[in-house]
């Protein structure tokens, strides 16, 4: 086993000093670190991570809250959690998927507290919405993924923004019967996309089609189904469709074909996320991407930028912009 007086002794400067190098302390020259680190990993060496973490007084552990039965219901979630686990990774620290257990009395932050945490992201929380609020409002440094309320310490795509440039691309592309597959009434993302639906539509004088008294809690392939039903019940069948989830979108689109309905030659549909999915379907889905990669790049950095004081513990939300990635679900309508 590769030792720090090994090190020392190649790279000509003290045990202390090759300690404080690979352990990040401000008072070692960067010359002098880059030098350390290059003969460490020229031989080898592995730090021992319960010594650095007495040291550093770090866990190098960073807690995760992903409730499983929600977060695999939104496979941009589990996007998201594993351009993050990379990244932070790359970086030295693991991971702990915090529980929540009522019956037992340990909560998010307790579970925490006992494994030393550093930092929290939180992915999907479900209805634990308390056990959250009371984390976020420690000590600990928390980045909140797509939060249920526009607050601070979030990381969200720029919602709505992009299901106005979704309406708008259909519009431009002929479409005035437009219809819309809202998602939910309860947080602050799925509010910000119906406001945008429904500016879009009052700014160009068409009439709104959705099923308003409806609010879609799981963005999952049944609610697309199931209110493309509902739509074309009510409303007949629209030109287009501009749905807030690409599992939605996808419920939608085989209600049609069920239905005799061809898209896009009949009705044009626009998805939400950009899963693999839509590049799996016949035709292939137009869509609005949602950056996973950065949105796990993002939170990792922010975290220890915050662990280490470089990021203040409170900022403002941060938002990802996204785009439209054209494919053949969506056509321009014959006049």
């Amino acid at each position: 086993m590769v030792t720090i007086d090994e090190i020392a002794k190649l790279s000509k400067v003290s045990t202390s000093t090759v300690s404080k190098a690979l352990n990040g302390y401000a008072e070692i020259s960067e010359k002098t670190r880059l030098r350390v680190i290059e003969v460490a990993d020229r031989l080898g060496y592995m730090p021992n991570a319960t010594a650095q973490s007495l040291v550093r007084k770090r866990s190098n552990t960073v807690g995760v809250v992903y409730e499983v039965e929600y977060g695999l219901k939104n496979l941009f979630f589990s996007g998201v959690l594993e351009s993050f686990r990379k990244n932070i990774e790359c970086k030295g620290y693991d991971i702990l998927l915090l529980s929540h257990n009522t019956d037992s009395g340990l909560d998010y932050l307790k579970h925490c507290n006992s494994k030393n945490v550093d930092a929290v992201l939180v992915v999907s929380g479900g209805d634990n919405q308390e056990a959250i609020n009371k984390l976020k409002s420690s000590s600990l440094a928390v980045i909140t993924l797509d939060p249920t309320v526009n607050e601070p310490n979030s990381i969200y795509s720029d919602s709505y923004n992009s299901i106005r440039r979704s309406c708008k691309y259909l519009y431009e592309l002929g479409h005035k019967k437009i219809a819309f597959i809202n998602g939910s009434y309860s947080n602050f993302i799925g509010n910000e996309r119906l406001r945008a639906y429904l500016d879009f539509m009052k700014e160009k004088s068409l009439d709104p089609i959705y099923i308003k008294e409806h609010s879609n809690e799981s963005y999952s392939y049944e609610e697309g189904y199931q209110n493309m039903k509902k739509i074309f019940e009510r409303f007949g069948l629209p030109e287009a469709v501009c749905s807030v989830s690409d599992l939605m979108a996808v419920g939608a689109i085989n209600y049609l074909h069920n239905h005799g309905f061809q898209v896009p030659e009949d009705v044009s549909v626009i998805g939400f996320d950009d899963l693999q999915v839509c590049e799996i379907l016949t035709p292939k889905m137009t869509t609005v991407r949602q950056d996973y990669e950065s949105f796990g790049k993002l939170a990792c950095d922010t975290l220890l930028g915050m662990i280490d004081g470089k990021v203040p513990r409170v900022i403002d939300p941060m938002i990802v912009d996204t785009e439209i990635i054209v494919r053949d679900s969506c056509k321009k309508r014959k006049s």
